[in-house]
């Protein structure tokens, strides 16, 4: 798996990129990262950037079909980090 781009940048992402988005949960020093993937991505005017739907499938991208089906969040595009195979 390799970074493309890192968070932080606006920019439009295309439905099935792959994505990663990492955050420090309960005030734990630990960086958690959930993998997923874009499925709507638009130019939001209210916020002033892209602004994304991800399906996320946890702490890994599943092999093959998922067992369990994704969490669907929205997330701006420059909170995630792009992933390419």
């Amino acid at each position: 798996m390799t970074v493309a781009k890192v968070a932080g940048e606006d920019r439009y992402l295309a439905p099935g990129t792959k994505v990663r988005r990492d955050a420090y949960y309960n005030d734990d020093d630990h960086l958690t990262s959930e993998f997923g993937v874009v499925v709507h991505c638009w130019l939001d005017d209210a916020i002033g950037m892209f602004d994304c739907y991800i399906a996320f499938f946890g702490p890994h991208f599943p092999s093959g079909a998922p067992k369990e089906k994704p969490s669907i969040f929205r997330y701006a595009a420059v909170s995630l980090v792009e992933i390419i195979d």
